[in-house]
C-alpha cells in the first residue's frame, strides 16, 4: 500500500513543492528551477522522489533541493539521507538541502542527526501532523488541497474537513473532469487516517448529477417537474430522491462552508432560490 502513496506523491510534488517549500519547508520563494533527471549511480543506483536544481540570479546561491516523501517510520532513514547526501554532492558538487515530508500517521520519531568523530550530519524532518488544514485548503493548487486530509484539523470534524476539501476542489478543477483524478487520490490517502469509508461517500454525495433542468425542478415546482421527469422516461421516485439529495447537499455546504448562496448554486446546480429558501429554513 505505501507504493500508493509514494506513486500519488511522485505525482502531484512539483506544482507542490513552491508551497511545501514556503509553508513546511522555510525556504524562501522559488522563482527559478531547473530539474535533474539522473539516477544516482555511484556503485549502487538510488532514484530520489523530488531533486532539482534551485537557481537564484547569483550563481553562487545555487543549490540542490533533494525531498523524500514516507507514510511511516524508516529506521535506516538517517542512514539513506547521509548516502544521498554523499552521492548527490559527487556527482554535482553543490551544496545540498535535505527534507523528509512525513505524511503517515502519528508523529514520526525518526532520528534527524548524527554526530561522530569528524563526521556530524543532519537533514530536515517536516510532520505534515503539525501543520493546519486550512493551509492547505486555501491553495489554488488542487495537489496541495488534497494532502488537507492528512494535517491537522485543528478539532473540526473530518466530515466537515472532508465536505471542504472536495468543495475547493471543484473550484479549482475542471467540471468536464469530475474531479476523477484528485478524488481517486484522496481516497486513497484517507485511509491513511482511516477515513476512507467517510471520503467515499462525500464524494459520492457531492459528485452527485441529475439532468433535469433546474429552474423545471424549482423554480417551477416539484409538481410541474415530476410531470416532466416522467414525459423524459423518469420515474417519480427517482426524481424525489434526486431532491432530496439535492436538499441534503446544500444543507452541508450551508453548514459547513462560508460559500455564498451563488457559488454553493453553481457546486450543487440548482437554482439560487432553492438555496435560499433552504438556508432561511436552517435560520428559522
Amino acid at each position: 500500500m505505501a507504493n500508493h502513496y509514494d506513486r500519488i506523491f511522485k505525482e502531484n510534488i512539483e506544482p507542490m513543492i513552491p508551497f511545501i517549500a514556503r509553508k513546511l519547508f522555510g525556504i524562501k520563494e522559488i522563482k527559478q528551477s531547473e530539474d535533474i533527471k539522473d539516477k544516482l549511480q555511484y556503485t549502487l543506483e538510488k532514484e530520489a522522489d523530488y531533486l532539482q536544481r534551485i537557481i537564484h540570479p547569483n550563481p553562487e546561491d545555487d543549490y540542490i533541493l533533494h525531498v523524500e516523501c514516507q507514510v511511516k517510520d524508516d529506521n535506516e532513514m538517517l542512514s539513506r539521507m547521509l548516502l544521498y547526501r554523499g552521492i548527490i554532492y559527487h556527482k554535482f558538487k553543490m551544496p545540498v538541502k535535505q527534507f523528509v515530508f512525513y505524511i503517515g500517521n502519528g508523529v514520526s520519531k525518526m532520528q534527524t542527526f548524527l554526530g561522530q568523530e569528524e563526521l556530524t550530519y543532519a537533514f530536515h524532518l517536516r510532520d505534515i501532523n503539525h501543520f493546519s488544514y486550512e493551509s492547505f485548503i486555501a491553495s489554488n493548487v488542487p495537489e496541495e488541497v488534497v494532502l488537507a486530509i492528512l494535517s491537522d484539523f485543528d478539532g473540526v470534524k473530518p466530515e466537515i474537513i472532508i465536505t471542504k476539501i472536495i468543495a475547493r476542489l471543484q473550484q479549482l478543477t475542471d467540471k468536464k473532469l469530475r474531479l476523477t483524478k484528485y478524488e481517486k487520490q484522496l481516497e486513497i490517502l484517507s485511509k491513511l487516517r482511516k477515513l476512507q469509508k467517510q471520503t467515499i461517500q462525500t464524494i459520492t454525495e457531492m459528485g452527485w448529477e441529475y439532468e433535469l433542468e433546474t429552474d423545471i425542478r424549482y423554480l417551477q415546482g416539484i409538481e410541474r417537474g415530476e410531470q416532466k421527469g416522467i414525459e423524459r422516461g423518469i420515474e417519480k421516485g427517482m426524481l424525489q430522491k434526486a431532491i432530496e439529495k439535492d436538499i441534503e447537499f446544500v444543507t452541508t455546504l450551508l453548514k459547513t462552508t462560508d460559500f455564498d448562496v451563488s457559488r454553493i448554486a453553481e457546486l450543487t446546480k440548482t437554482s439560487i432560490e432553492f438555496v435560499e429558501n433552504i438556508k432561511k429554513n436552517l435560520t428559522k
